[in-house]
């Protein structure tokens, strides 16, 4: 992505929000971003749940969406800003995804689910992992597949389904092309709807799946939970920053964050903090 004027500048905002709510020192009526260090301030006002992990699994920072939780108790994990969630590596872990439930999951309105997620084991050719899903009277999910019977894949392949939903034509995209992870490397996942009918799903800010289902549009109610993260079978995967916004981002604004995440974790932002 080419660094702007426009975008220095966004990015040095971003930092002093950030700075005053760290030092207390912003006066009555300055943007703070609501103190969330790693939140924009020009999408803060529109996100409607937020989780970094740092207050542990079950305390998420914003949850106007009434979320209930389900996620494994698990030990502290090391997260890309501090604290993470980790789906289960070792004996003293519990396998399990990260699943927020609730009817506000409206598909037929504007909606960005994102998250930053890192595997934790190697893979190998058989390797299979869920990346995100968002399920109820059907489900859009975007998952890798390891080699095996099932649509007689080679090899671990990129996955997309758009399935089961009353009136619409099925999606089931096999031919995403060949995936492979290597642990302990950060990535980001974002999946966004517009107008009620236009899905993309994003891999490190880059546009990996776009869908426009054929039949009908969208309804209110259709979706019920979000899944994130492999749960059950496949490597353990930890995932930190988890947000969702009331509005579809754009492919900009999604590399744009991004970005700036990456650069603000290099330097360990706020550099006073100890791990």
């Amino acid at each position: 992505m080419r660094v702007t004027r426009s975008w220095l500048l966004a990015l040095s905002s971003w930092l002093l929000a950030a700075t005053c709510a760290l030092t207390g020192t912003c006066q009555a009526g300055e943007n703070t971003g609501d103190a969330f260090l790693y939140l924009p301030p020009k999408i803060v006002d529109r996100v409607v749940f937020y989780h970094s992990f740092e207050k542990g699994v079950k305390q998420p920072e914003i949850n106007t969406l009434g979320a209930k939780l389900t996620a494994a108790e698990n030990p502290p994990a090391e997260g890309l800003t501090d604290a993470g969630y980790q789906t289960g590596s070792g004996k003293a872990a519990k396998k399990g995804g990260f699943v927020l439930q609730t009817a506000a999951l409206n598909v037929s309105k504007p909606l960005t689910v994102m998250f930053w997620w890192r595997l934790d084991e190697p893979m190998t050719e058989t390797t299979g992992f869920n990346v995100v899903a968002l399920r109820g009277k059907g489900w859009i999910s975007n998952f890798v597949a390891g080699k095996g019977p099932w649509c007689g894949l080679k090899e671990p392949t990129y996955c997309f389904q758009n399935y089961n939903f009353p009136g619409m034509e099925n999606c089931n995209d096999v031919w995403g092309g060949r995936v492979w992870i290597e642990p302990n490397v950060w990535h980001h996942a974002a999946l966004t709807v517009s107008g009620a009918a236009d899905i993309r799903i994003y891999w490190d800010g880059h546009v990996r799946t776009r869908h426009a289902p054929k039949g009908r549009l969208f309804k209110e109610g259709e979706i019920s939970s979000a899944e994130l993260g492999t749960s059950g079978n496949g490597p353990a995967m930890t995932l930190d920053e988890v947000l969702v916004l009331d509005r579809a981002l754009s492919a900009d604004e999604i590399a744009a964050y991004i970005t700036a995440v990456q650069q603000l974790a290099a330097v360990r932002f706020p550099v006073a903090r100890e791990r």
